[in-house]
């Protein structure tokens, strides 16, 4: 059984294909106190996100409760 040749690439598919090779090839700078910047912003983020999940937990919850109160409003005769 013989294998069937695959059709070269075009253009484009052969500019991505240098572009992941060169992309492959470097390795990135990173400043010594990199890693140390990476933690910090990590837990400002964790210090805003806990607050922010409460309060977008108490809006849901108000918004549920005047949604009921102003559909109960309405059936009320």
């Amino acid at each position: 059984m013989t294998e069937i040749p695959e059709p070269p690439p075009d253009a484009a598919e052969s500019r991505a294909i240098e572009l992941v090779r060169l992309v492959g090839a470097r390795q990135p700078d990173v400043h010594p106190g990199f890693t140390s910047e990476v933690v910090t912003r990590a837990r400002v983020q964790r210090a805003f996100a806990v607050p922010a999940r409460a309060l977008g937990g108490l809006l849901a919850a108000l918004a549920t409760a005047l949604g009921a109160a102003v559909r109960g409003a309405r059936r009320a005769p």
